[in-house]
This record gives C-alpha cells, sequence and structure tokens, in this order.
C-alpha cells in the first residue's frame, strides 16, 4: 500500500475492503524504534481481536514467548555477536534486511549481530563493498523467487570480490524462506534455527 499505487488504507475503505498494515512497515509511514520479536506478537494479538479468536492468540503468543526464552537462555551472553549479512536478492547491488526488518530481530536474539543494523530502512539495497569491508560470519539466504536459495549461494561464492569474506570461505550459509524471514508465526522457530546454527555447541 503506497500513495504512489493509489492503494491506501482511505481509498480501499469506500470499496468496503479493510486494511491491516503489519506493525513492521510503519517505519514506512512514521517514526519508531528498531524492530523486535514483540512486534510479531503485536500483530498476532491484533489479528486475534479482528478475527475473534483472541483467546487462541494469546496461547500461541504465551508459547512462543517461552520458546523465545528457552532459546536466549540456551545461547546465553556473547562477548561477541557473530557478523550476520541478509541476502535477499540482487546482483549488481544487493537487497538486505537492515535495523527496521524483522531478521534484524531475529538475528539479535540468535545471539548475532546485522552488519546493517546500523542503515535506518527496512528491506533496503546496499553495495557490495560495504559487504566485504563488514565481513559477515554467516549469511542468511532468503529463498524465494528465482534464483532459488542454491543459486543466490552459488552466486555469492561465484564472485572474486567477496571469496575472502569469512562467511564464504567457511561455507556458513541458513536459509530461510520469504514467510519465515518476514513477521508471523515462524518467527521464533526460524530464531532457534539461527540460534543452531551460530552457536551448535550450545545448543547439544
Amino acid at each position: 500500500m503506497t500513495e504512489d499505487s493509489g492503494l491506501t488504507p482511505e481509498t480501499l475503505a469506500p470499496l468496503g475492503i479493510n486494511t491491516y498494515a503489519i506493525t513492521e512497515s510503519c517505519i514506512r509511514v512514521m517514526e519508531r524504534e528498531q524492530v523486535s520479536l514483540e512486534d510479531t506478537f503485536t500483530d498476532l494479538r491484533n489479528l486475534g481481536k479482528i478475527f475473534a479468536i483472541e483467546d487462541r492468540a494469546e496461547a500461541l503468543i504465551a508459547q512462543y514467548r517461552a520458546e523465545l526464552a528457552e532459546i536466549t537462555e540456551t545461547v546465553g551472553a556473547v562477548e561477541e555477536p557473530l557478523r550476520v549479512f541478509v541476502y535477499d536478492s540482487g546482483e549488481d547491488t544487493p537487497l538486505t534486511a537492515a535495523r527496521f526488518a524483522t531478521p534484524n530481530a531475529m538475528i539479535e536474539a540468535a545471539g548475532g549481530t546485522n552488519i546493517f543494523n546500523d542503515v535506518d530502512s527496512s528491506w533496503t539495497q546496499v553495495n557490495w563493498e560495504d559487504v566485504v569491508d563488514r565481513n559477515p560470519e554467516y549469511i542468511v539466504i532468503i529463498d524465494y523467487g528465482e534464483p532459488d536459495a542454491q543459486g543466490k549461494i552459488d552466486f555469492l561464492k561465484g564472485q572474486p570480490e567477496l571469496a575472502d569474506v569469512d562467511a564464504i570461505q567457511n561455507d556458513n550459509f541458513v536459509v530461510l524462506t520469504y514467510a519465515e524471514a518476514t513477521p508471523g508465526p515462524r518467527n521464533v522457530a526460524r530464531t532457534r534455527t539461527l540460534a543452531e546454527a551460530f552457536y551448535p555447541d550450545r545448543f547439544e
């Protein structure tokens, strides 16, 4: 929904179409703090109200909070969080998740740090030079569209300028689907996936 497209809550309401914008997307129209997994829980609570299943929504939120607490407790204190780059797509310029995108929150909860968490945006384009300079130890691949996840990994491995990046050198890739990397009920489970990849010895 954008004013440029002509699709906004105001233009859709006269057609009898009600809208709900996920909390993560609010950064596009207002200033706010960086995204956290609490934003996902807020959306679930709101959707529970919209569809009159509030008890079910609250039960899910309680379950997810307990799972998240278990993950962060298992990871424990991390003196130097692993450097992580999120690769969505793009060859000339990569599209990545910055501080206002859900993967940033997932990576932090898993004991990592997003190498572009200083960029005040959600999903945004960056440049390969900064990726090289920030030298990620892990790369999170968002699997959707073409090429598929393996195609994206092959592309990254085939770029000479990325050859010395730690994640490439050590073959450290984690794959998330689009539905897992955007706000929704799969976020906490995939946060565990990230944590297990980053610190496997702590989950034995």
